[in-house]
C-alpha cells in the first residue's frame, strides 16, 4: 500500500485524526500499520465528501447480513474501497455520477455475488435507483478492477525465481516436481452476441458463452485468467493462443517447468496430462497423482463460482463486459485469499468428482512430453 499517496488523498479529511486520535482496529485484518487502518475507517466519508444530500449508510445493517449480500465484511469492504481509491487516484470532486462511488462498488459486488440486484431492494441506501442505473454500475466498476487491480492480484510467474515457491508447494503436497500450475477451462454463458458472431460463441452444448481459461497454484490462488475466447473455441486452441504459452516456453529454457492439465489437452514439453491408456502400476499411480492435482483447480473454480454466483447465470452484457466481469471476480477471489478470508461453508458448493474417461486407443506423440512423464514416474518411485 502506497501510504504517501494515501496521505495525499486523505490529508484534507484526516489531518486532525492523524494527530489527535487513536483508532483501535482488529489486529492483522489489513496490515500492521495503524495509518492504513485509519484510512480504511475514513474512506466512506472521503468518497462522499461532496454529497450535499443525506445518503443512508449501507453499514446500518448487521455484520452477517452485510457479508451475505456483498461477500466482504464491513472492514474488508472499506479496505477494498481504499485500494480502489488509491489505485485510481480517485477524486470525489471530479466524479459526476449521481450515485456515490462506494454505492456503485457495493452494487457491483451484489451483482457478482448473486447475479441480480434483488438483495438491494430492502436497503435504504439503494432506494430510488432504477435497475438500469444499477446495471450500469457493473461495467464501470469491473473495468476499474480489471485495469487497476487485476495485475496486482493475478500474477503468473515470469521467471524461474518466481516459480520456486509454487513448485515447492506442489512437490511437497503431491510429490511431483517442477509444476508451475494446474490449468483448465470453463464456460460462462451470455444472453446474446452479434448475429455474425453467434456461431463462434456457441459452445458444444449449443449455448452462447465465453471459454475461460484459468491456471491456479496449490493454494487455490489463480495465477492467470483468460476470458476472451469465444465459447466455440476448443480448450487446446485457447491454450495455444494464450500469452502464458509463450511464458511457459521461455521458463522451460533454463529450468524444467510444467503445467498440469486433463486429457482434453495434448501432451507437450511444457504440459503434463494423465496417460490416455495406462498399462502398468506406475502409469496408474502417475494418473492418480495428476487427478489429485486437478482437484485443486476444481476446488478453486467451485470456490470462485460459489462466491460469485453471477458466473453460473446468463450474463446480460456483451462478451467484452462479460470478460471483465470474470476477471473482476477472479481478482476479488485472490484479494480475499491475500486477506486470509475463507469462503463461508454455507456458500461452498460440492466439488464434483471427475468422471473417469475411457481408455484411448493411443497416446499423444510428443517425445519430450513422454520423457517428462517417465522422469516423473521415476521421481515418484525414488529413482531420482
Amino acid at each position: 500500500m502506497d501510504l504517501d499517496l494515501a496521505t495525499c488523498l486523505f490529508s484534507g479529511l484526516q489531518t486532525d485524526c492523524l494527530q489527535d486520535k487513536q483508532y483501535i482496529c482488529e489486529e492483522g485484518r489489513f496490515t500492521s500499520m495503524n495509518v492504513q487502518k485509519l484510512f480504511a475507517k475514513e474512506v466512506i466519508a472521503f468518497v462522499r465528501c461532496k454529497e450535499l444530500r443525506v445518503v443512508p449508510n449501507p453499514f446500518d445493517i448487521s455484520d452477517d447480513y452485510f457479508k451475505n449480500i456483498f461477500r466482504l465484511d464491513k472492514w474488508l469492504f472499506q479496505d477494498f474501497l481504499l485500494v480502489l481509491c488509491l489505485r485510481t487516484y480517485y477524486r470525489p470532486e471530479l466524479d459526476n455520477n449521481r450515485m456515490p462511488f462506494d454505492l456503485r462498488v457495493l452494487t457491483t459486488l451484489t451483482y457478482l455475488a448473486h447475479g441480480h440486484f434483488g438483495a438491494l431492494q430492502h436497503l435504504d441506501a439503494f432506494r430510488g435507483y432504477a435497475e438500469s442505473i444499477l446495471q450500469r454500475c457493473v461495467p464501470e466498476v469491473c473495468e476499474i478492477i480489471v485495469h487497476f487491480l487485476a495485475t496486482d492480484y493475478i500474477v503468473f510467474p515470469s521467471n524461474n525465481e518466481e516459480t520456486l515457491g509454487i513448485k515447492h508447494g506442489f512437490n511437497s503436497l503431491y510429490g511431483i516436481p517442477h509444476v508451475v500450475g494446474v490449468m483448465d477451462c470453463f464456460h460462462v454463458r451470455l444472453s446474446k452476441v452479434a448475429a455474425t458472431q453467434e456461431q463462434d460463441f456457441k459452445c458444444r452444448h449449443g449455448n452462447l458463452a465465453i471459454n475461460v481459461q484459468v491456471v491456479c497454484d496449490n493454494k487455490y490462488r489463480f495465477l492467470n485468467v483468460n476470458p476472451r475466447a469465444p465459447g466455440g473455441s476448443s480448450d487446446i486452441f485457447v491454450w495455444k493462443h494464450s500469452h502464458i504459452y509463450g511464458i511457459m516456453k521461455n521458463l522451460s529454457v533454463t529450468a524444467p517447468a510444467w503445467l498440469v492439465a486433463d486429457r482434453g489437452y495434448n501432451l507437450d514439453d511444457i504440459l503434463i496430462n494423465p496417460y490416455r491408456n495406462p498399462r502398468s502400476l506406475p502409469d496408474f499411480r502417475f494418473n492418480a497423482r495428476l487427478e489429485a492435482m486437478l482437484t485443486v483447480l476444481d476446488t478453486a473454480t467451485i470456490m470462485l463460482t460459489s462466491r460469485f454466483r453471477c458466473l453460473k447465470t446468463i450474463l446480460p452484457y456483451n462478451h467484452q463486459i462479460a470478460a471483465n466481469i470474470v476477471t473482476a471476480c477472479v481478482t476479488i477471489h485472490n484479494y480475499l485469499l491475500s486477506k486470509n478470508c475463507a469462503i463461508d461453508e454455507h456458500l461452498m458448493s460440492v466439488v464434483p468428482k471427475r468422471k473417469p474417461l475411457p481408455n484411448a486407443m493411443c497416446e499423444d506423440i510428443w517425445t519430450s512430453g513422454h520423457a517428462n512423464r517417465e522422469y516423473i514416474k521415476k521421481y515418484l518411485y525414488g529413482l531420482y
